[in-house]
């Protein structure tokens, strides 16, 4: 593949060619976990002329994966290393979230509070507010079952980011409502339904509809999982409703199939 992608002679397309190759090899890196394929994807990284930041975040996000899978701190920490690379606050955020999360899943997993703390540390640097938010409710779902007091601090330390967060995309703080509306009901805090709310206000905003409906597919989804938790009627039936109000056919036909899960 790399020696086809070097005969193109556009500098553009080749270097979009070796982009491409980078994926390829950071996907059968995590696939077949042979450290042979990262080295690859590291050296054909540095062919790449037009946003080489992407495919170094590819390369990251694999190293995230296999570090989780392996428990291996040095393929995390060379990730770090890796981000110093990075030339733009989106692709830093989007890299450093991934290993944010695979550290302290580690360190959780191995209870062991040095690591995890360093995982917070790391979050730091994350730019965008929205992303470091998303890290937070990550680790606290890790954290939800066996210490639910730590999650519920974390998780308000990423509420209070998103409050922060007003430019972002109203499709992504949608999202993210929806996953702090799942993450309270978890933790049994009641705010959950006021998140909820906050999304659906969000998703009437939208004047895409298919962003509408994917928003409110997850809206659907969210007020499922939580109704049946709650054992809450009225939530399951507003599920039932809003499910209605969606527009596009695929998003429809999950909806549906969401609300049926519950009924079957």
């Amino acid at each position: 593949m790399i020696s086809s992608a070097s005969e193109i002679q556009d500098s553009a397309e080749k270097s979009r060619k070796f982009r491409n190759i980078v994926g390829i090899l950071a996907s059968e890196a995590v696939r077949s976990n042979d450290p042979w394929y990262l080295e690859e994807a590291i050296k054909t990284a540095e062919l790449v002329t037009d946003d080489p930041s992407k495919a170094y975040v590819e390369i990251i996000r694999a190293m995230a994966k296999i570090g989780m899978n392996r428990i291996d701190e040095e393929t995390l920490k060379e990730g770090v290393r890796i981000t110093g690379r990075i030339d733009n606050n989106l692709d830093l955020s989007v890299a450093l979230h991934e290993l944010v999360v695979a550290f302290a899943k580690i360190g959780i997993d191995r209870k062991d509070e040095k690591l995890f703390s360093y995982s917070l540390d790391l979050s730091e640097k994350i730019p965008l507010n929205t992303y470091r938010s998303s890290a937070f409710r990550n680790i606290a779902r890790l954290l939800a079952p066996a210490n639910p007091k730590r999650a519920l601090e974390l998780l308000g330390s990423a509420i209070e980011l998103i409050e922060k967060s007003k430019d972002a995309e109203p499709v992504f703080l949608a999202s993210a409502f929806c996953d702090i509306a799942s993450l309270l009901s978890l933790l049994n805090d009641g705010r959950s339904y006021g998140f909820i709310k906050r999304a659906i206000t969000l998703a009437d905003g939208i004047a895409d509809e298919f962003e509408k409906s994917a928003v409110l597919l997850k809206i659907v989804e969210t007020e499922r999982a939580i109704g049946t938790k709650q054992k809450d009627e009225g939530l399951l039936k507003e599920a039932v409703v809003l499910s209605g109000r969606i527009s596009k056919e695929y998003y429809k036909t999950l909806a549906v199939d969401a609300v049926k899960v519950r009924d079957s």
